[in-house]
């Protein structure tokens, strides 16, 4: 372990005609990031963010002593509901076999995981789970990033009800939520009160592991969120 923890976060793909200032020539070419907010807080939790390039496979697992996957598009619908509707999806091609891997990689190797959003979803999936398609009132994508949506409240007895107590509010970016709960999961939040339809699933964890995963985006809400601290001491340990 390094003596100031790595942790690597996940991200997106774009091609460079997707990002402004890049010269046309390079239009073809791929680039892989993420937002800044996950590495800030990262950094204000004390570790060192660094970015896990699409290409890298499940080796670097091991050079990491924790692992943020990080939100973004759909899950494929044909790997968890391929009766579902595909046009209710917009999926990125490659992702989800790749962050299966780096998931099954920090299993394996008891690399301490925090999944946001999508990444949430990414790991009920890899369990053996399903999603629902499309729940439209948590999709709050037309106020601010940190608009407050509605609460979650917590099971006792979680890792997620030591972080924040018993109940918080949070944002809400996500048009899909957890359906059938994979093996090994455990839930331990729901959506309450707000304008979102509640008993929706928030937050979980795997028994036996040091794997927790929020719907919402804590890295959005001001200040340094105490989730990443967890992370941090997870991959001090």
């Amino acid at each position: 372990m390094s003596e100031i923890p790595l942790i690597g976060i996940t991200g997106r793909r774009k091609k460079g005609s997707d990002v402004n200032g890049v010269l046309a020539v390079q239009g073809e070419l791929d680039i892989d990031l993420f937002f800044t907010n996950y590495g800030r807080q990262v950094s204000l939790a004390g570790g060192i963010p660094i970015l896990i390039p699409r290409d890298a496979n499940s080796e670097i697992v091991s050079k990491l002593d924790g692992i943020v996957l990080s939100g973004g598009a759909d899950v494929d619908p044909k790997i968890h509901s391929p009766e579902e509707d595909p046009s209710l999806s917009n999926f990125e091609p490659g992702r989800d076999i790749h962050e299966f891997e780096i998931l099954a990689g920090a299993i394996e190797n008891d690399v301490p995981v925090l999944g946001i959003c999508r990444g949430l979803q990414v790991i009920n999936v890899h369990a053996g789970g399903t999603l629902f398609q499309d729940i439209p009132d948590h999709a709050n994508i037309n106020k601010p990033c940190d608009d407050r949506h509605h609460k979650v409240s917590f099971g006792e007895d979680s890792i997620l009800s030591r972080i924040y107590g018993s109940e918080i509010e949070v944002n809400s970016l996500h048009h899909q939520a957890i359906n059938k709960i994979g093996k090994g999961i455990k839930v331990v939040g729901w959506s309450s009160g707000g304008e979102a339809t509640e008993d929706v699933i928030e937050a979980i964890e795997i028994e036996n592991s040091r794997i927790v995963a929020v719907q919402w985006h804590p890295e959005l809400l001001p200040g340094a969120d105490p989730i990443f601290s967890w992370l941090i001491n997870q991959a001090n340990k």
